[in-house]
């Protein structure tokens, strides 16, 4: 017999563990699945009253360091959180005669359910993105 053949030989066996109990991996997946998402209130994203900032609805640079440039503005504004709170200061559309200066928060979620990222811009500008 060769010196390999004798090491092999001379290991102790590795006695193998039974798998986790069917009970522990469903509580592990269903820990891992509440984890994920907002399941929270909808509060909203708050940045203040917008329309006060330098660009009022316009997005700039200095307003918007880490996202500047960047096409993708649902990776970091989850779409069920903008738009839920009217923080401009203008009435809520409908609580007031028409004509009057307002925000209309269900038309504003309803374009953005519709058009998702592409109804950025058409607000906030073109947040430093190169078409």
């Amino acid at each position: 017999m060769n010196e390999t053949m004798r090491v092999m030989h001379s290991q102790p066996s590795v006695s193998r563990k039974s798998p986790a109990p069917w009970w522990t991996m469903l509580a592990l997946a269903a820990g891992l699945l509440a984890a994920c998402g907002n399941g929270g209130s909808q509060e909203g994203e708050d940045y203040g009253n917008l329309l006060a900032s330098p660009g009022g609805l316009i997005v700039l640079e200095e307003e918007h360091p880490t996202g500047w440039g960047r096409p993708d503005c649902q990776t970091c504004h989850e779409v069920r959180n903008s738009h839920t709170v009217n923080r401009t200061g203008l009435a809520n559309c409908e609580d007031v005669p028409s004509g009057t200066d307002c925000i209309d928060l269900n038309a504003i979620q309803s374009i953005i359910r519709q058009q998702g990222e592409q109804s950025c811009p058409l607000c906030h500008g073109d947040n430093g993105v190169q078409q």
